[in-house]
């Protein structure tokens, strides 16, 4: 797998495998002895639909090796229980360890069905534990239990809400010691967005808290932060973050800068880290790059895409809000190949509209049928793609050459990998053979109610269409697109040494066969996160 960003992957270790089974969503901590402790689920698949061990597992070496430590429950879905989830850890102020735990998704999902998420309680360093079922901590996916500044605990988790139909992500917070529970705020909701899995990072030492969220539409959309002065009362409006990352786990490292693992859905593959000022760079939208291996060149003139069998050189922008766009979507392009072969391609997501290049024209997907507007593509010449009010057009050195109206209930944007182009917003290769050459692209979004957006690149900047991903973004360890039934992994989490270096622990299917995971380490050395 050829990655273009930078990568530490060959410090991948094994910690742990369960025979036949689906190793899940591991956390870590390290008590005042220097234990490390790593809470996971034991399934019998990602999506179990059998039976899950809680399982909590230790190491005195620093993380080189690990032995159970304790089971602490089991569910048997035959048997009437219900389903266990994503565990997560937490040693607290007081010196307890805390595990939270969300029930069937389900069952759990609706601001209107009964709070499903446990707690267990060890006031030993893990010998013995207290369940807890009656906290009331409302949602799924629920982040750690922390200490808030005020002195009250607080987690994060997420539900959806009638008004509008979409997710919110919501703090929840105790003031006797985690007995019982309370929403103080709701972090993000507009109604839109699908903002979940948020992770509360402290900032400041306490005096501002920030929460980065995940955006489970996908599909060329980031992450979001928003940032909370008042204990979490209230919170800022969220921004978008300048990398795409599932489950994303961020703390402060000692340095001052946020450190942000999680599984990338917007370029390769695989468990990324990003690493900076998240207040800084908060507000900051990049593009994704290509999601596998690819073969290009920029030259001071053109990207050259060389197409090739499993090579994929795609790069994503934001998706329009709606079919209620306005969209103008411009490249300079030329391409070679065998006469009606397509080698490149632009789309535009939420219309669902993909127009393929070939050397004899350019073609747009009708019904079963395309529609094929013969232009010599072999020469430099601007296509675009533009929407307005349900007309979509497609113009070939500024003359309309292919047309087409555009229903409100058009195709979704929703899609994790990018493999569905219909689904993102995209251009560059389209199947395995020919090249493209690309000179600019320029790219308009005008939105009914999200805020309107525009990005322009060209070859001559001398810089990738993905530069940003390239130069900041940092690949722990990686995953092949072809993994069955599909790459699984990048519910990370670390903790940060006194030396400064960072470990980290995260489960993955690469390589495994279907239904079943391990879990994995990595030692980050300071000089990685420069």
């Amino acid at each position: 797998m050829l990655i273009h960003t930078r990568s530490i992957d060959h410090k991948v270790f094994e910690v742990w495998r369960s025979p036949e089974r689906f190793t899940k969503n591991p956390d870590l901590i390290v008590l005042p002895s220097g234990r490390y402790m790593l809470i996971y689920a034991d399934t019998d698949a990602h999506w179990s639909m059998k039976n899950q061990v809680l399982t909590l597992l230790a190491s005195d070496d620093g993380g080189r090796t690990w032995f159970k430590h304790r089971e602490i429950d089991r569910a048997n879905l035959t048997q009437g229980d219900e389903r266990l989830v994503t565990p997560r850890l937490s040693r607290l102020n007081d010196g307890r360890l805390v595990v939270i735990i969300d029930h069937n998704d389900d069952g759990h999902f609706h601001e209107n069905q009964p709070a499903g998420n446990w707690l267990y309680w060890s006031d030993d360093d893990g010998d013995t534990w207290t369940k807890q079922t009656d906290a009331g901590i409302r949602g799924f996916e629920p982040d750690r239990i922390m200490d808030l500044p005020d002195g009250t605990l607080g987690v994060a988790s997420q539900m959806m809400r009638s008004e509008g139909q979409e997710m919110s992500e919501n703090l929840w917070v105790s003031a006797d010691g985690g007995k019982t529970w309370a929403l103080r705020s709701v972090i993000a909701y507009d109604g839109y967005h699908r903002f979940c899995e948020g992770a509360i990072v402290w900032l400041h030492g306490g005096k501002r808290l920030a929460c980065v969220l995940r955006e489970n539409h996908s599909a060329g959309i980031p992450c979001f932060v928003t940032f909370s002065d008042d204990n979490g009362y209230t919170w800022s409006t969220p921004q978008v973050c300048p990398f795409a990352l599932h489950r994303p786990y961020a703390k402060q490292l000692a340095d001052g800068r946020v450190l942000v693992t999680g599984r990338n859905v917007n370029g390769g593959l695989g468990c990324y880290a990003w690493v900076g000022d998240l207040e800084a760079e908060a507000g900051t939208h990049v593009t994704g790059g290509p999601r596998r291996k690819y073969l290009a060149d920029l030259t001071p003139d053109a990207l050259v895409i060389h197409n090739r069998l499993e090579h994929e050189a795609r790069y994503t922008l934001l998706p329009p809000e709606s079919s209620f766009s306005e969209v103008v979507f411009e490249a300079e392009v030329r391409v070679e190949a065998s006469a009606s072969v397509p080698v490149a391609f632009m789309s535009v997501s939420r219309l669902g509209q993909v127009v393929s290049i070939a050397p004899d024209g350019v073609y747009l997907q009708r019904g079963r049928n395309f529609l094929k507007a013969s232009v010599d593509m072999t020469r430099f010449r601007t296509v675009r793609l533009q929407h307005r009010g349900g007309l979509f057009q497609v113009l070939v050195a500024g003359q309309i050459v292919l047309h087409k109206s555009i229903w409100r209930e058009e195709t979704p944007a929703q899609d994790f990998w990018g493999g569905d182009p219909s689904r993102r917003t995209q251009f560059g290769q389209m199947e395995s053979s020919g090249r493209s050459e690309w000179r600019s692209v320029r790219y308009d979004l005008k939105n009914p109610t999200l805020a309107d957006y525009h990005w322009e690149w060209s070859a001559a900047s001398g810089e990738w269409p993905d530069q940003y991903q390239r130069d900041r973004l940092i690949l722990i360890h990686p995953n092949h697109p072809a993994q069955q039934p599909w790459p699984d992994l990048g519910y990370s989490s670390w903790l940060q040494r006194d030396d400064g270096s960072v470990f980290l622990v995260d489960y993955t299917n690469c390589g495994d066969v279907p239904d079943t995971a391990h879990l994995v380490g990595v030692l980050i050395d300071p000089e990685d996160l420069a």
